[in-house]
């Protein structure tokens, strides 16, 4: 692998057991195809895709987990995204499976897979505004109320 992508292979670690591969965006799709495609290799299930949100300095992450069942192995690929406007090429081409992940992940991150042959909600009603996963999407829990009844103790009396 990194003899054949090089200096675009911008971190390597094992974690846990899975190989996980750092590399910039504009080579997202020709590592998930040589992934693939390499015989020694041969991931040829796509797991999961998903988002991670590192706030508006950090910017997003797209995860693809890849298993081979010939060899048993794992890899992850990992791709940084600005946090304005972060976009993604999509691998539902090459793993059909990635198709749902791609589309829950835009969902929830606002991270645009494209080329995606399919780019509508998969969870959330359509009129649904802002992306959930988000760290700055607004949780209900957290913005601070007035109480709609009566302060305690200072009930009305009913005569």
């Amino acid at each position: 692998m990194l003899a054949r992508f090089g200096d675009d292979v911008l971190a390597f670690e094992d974690q846990h057991g899975h190989a996980v591969v750092t590399v910039p965006v504009q080579r997202y799709r020709e590592v998930v195809t040589f992934l693939r495609d390499e015989p020694e290799l041969a991931c040829d299930y796509c797991d999961f895709t998903t988002g991670v949100d590192f706030g508006p300095e950090g910017g997003f992450e797209v995860v693809t987990h890849l298993h081979s069942t010939v060899h048993a192995h794992d890899v992850r690929v990992k791709v940084r995204l600005p946090h304005e406007d972060p976009v993604c090429p999509t691998i539902s081409d090459l793993f059909a499976g990635a198709n749902w992940h791609e589309r829950e992940t835009a969902e929830m991150f606002g991270i645009v897979f494209e080329g995606h042959p399919q780019p509508v909600n998969l969870l959330l009603a359509e009129p649904f505004e802002g992306h959930p996963l988000r760290k700055d999407f607004p949780l209900m829990t957290r913005e601070a109320k007035p109480w709609p009844g009566a302060v305690e103790g200072e009930e009305e009396e009913e005569e």
